[in-house]
């Protein structure tokens, strides 16, 4: 992994890249979540789910690492919460 991937920032990298189906779908950098146009509209509840699980990892609002295992989670329990 590059340096500039594995840079600390708290309890989460400075970048952190977003898996959703096993393909890179996402980034989020500081207090930003970037998601391009082409995610599909049916993904899009969970990887902006997972986003918001790695914001709040950043804030410290949540505690770290950011794994892709709790992402999944935390996005499953807000599609639940949905439903």
């Amino acid at each position: 992994m590059p340096a500039r991937l594995s840079a600390s920032m708290g309890a989460m990298r400075e970048i952190q890249p977003i898996i959703h189906h096993g393909a890179l779908v996402a980034v989020v950098i500081a207090d930003q979540a970037i998601i391009p146009d082409a995610v599909p509209a049916s993904d899009l509840p969970a990887v902006k789910a997972k986003c918001l699980y790695a914001l709040e990892i950043a804030a410290g609002e949540r505690p770290g690492p950011y794994t892709d295992a709790g992402a999944a989670a935390y996005a499953s329990t807000i599609a639940a919460m949905r439903n």
